[in-house]
């Protein structure tokens, strides 16, 4: 979902696997654009193994290959991507549990068309009652898409850019960095911080607002060898 337009872009898949999903988001970049940020939940699809945490999953490099930042947000906090769990329970509601899909190359052909009726039908308060497309068309958008031929990179080795955590820190003061813990120091007890990973000068630091709260070193693989 583009958060500004509330567009929506749909694709059904038969398992949470990463090339899936970083395919899936390829696709969604073609037809809606790109865009600066891609906030995410923490799930295992999205940034990849807890046994290698620095080597990073497909989503992640995908983005990190065409300049996208992902922004993951708070563990157990799922509210924060309130737009798109809203948008779920539609689709769960209006389509999923409404219908009988006999395949599931049904189910893919039918989310497209609900994914179509979203986009031009579904009106958003937020958007003073017009519908994704409308606004669209109303602010004259004409988002950098990729092109429809564009296939998965290949992404063996990390590519350089930042990665984005916003986590709350707890009484043990630890910061949770894709099951990697981190010490904080004790003024930061029950705060949420912004960690900020950069890839090109392998560090990870730690913000409250905009002020630099703590660094350290964070050395992630390089080459194709990435475990």
């Amino acid at each position: 979902m583009d958060l500004d337009s509330h567009q929506v872009y749909i694709e059904s898949q038969r398992t949470k696997d990463d090339r899936q999903s970083a395919g899936s988001i390829l696709r969604s970049w073609k037809a809606m654009g790109m865009p600066d940020f891609l906030q995410l939940d923490n799930a295992l699809t999205f940034h990849g193994s807890i046994r290698y945490p620095r080597s990073f999953g497909l989503v992640i490099r995908l983005c990190l290959f065409y300049g996208v930042t992902p922004v993951f947000i708070p563990i157990g906090e799922p509210w924060r991507n309130g737009a798109i769990e809203s948008f779920n329970d539609t689709y769960n509601k209006k389509f999923f549990r409404r219908q009988w899909f006999p395949s599931y190359a049904n189910l893919k052909r039918q989310s497209k068309n609900f994914q179509r009726f979203h986009n031009k039908h579904h009106r958003y308060s937020c958007l003073k009652g017009k519908t994704p497309s409308e606004y669209l068309d109303a602010v004259q958008a004409q988002p950098l898409k990729l092109p429809a031929a564009k296939k998965l990179p290949k992404l063996d080795v990390i590519p350089e850019g930042q990665i984005v955590l916003i986590r709350f820190i707890r009484s043990n003061l630890k910061l949770d960095i894709f099951g990697e813990s981190f010490p904080m120091p004790a003024e930061l007890k029950y705060s949420y911080v912004k960690a900020v990973i950069d890839t090109s000068i392998h560090t990870l630091s730690v913000y409250i607002g905009e002020d630099l709260v703590t660094s350290f070193s964070y050395p992630i693989p390089v080459g194709e060898d990435t475990h």
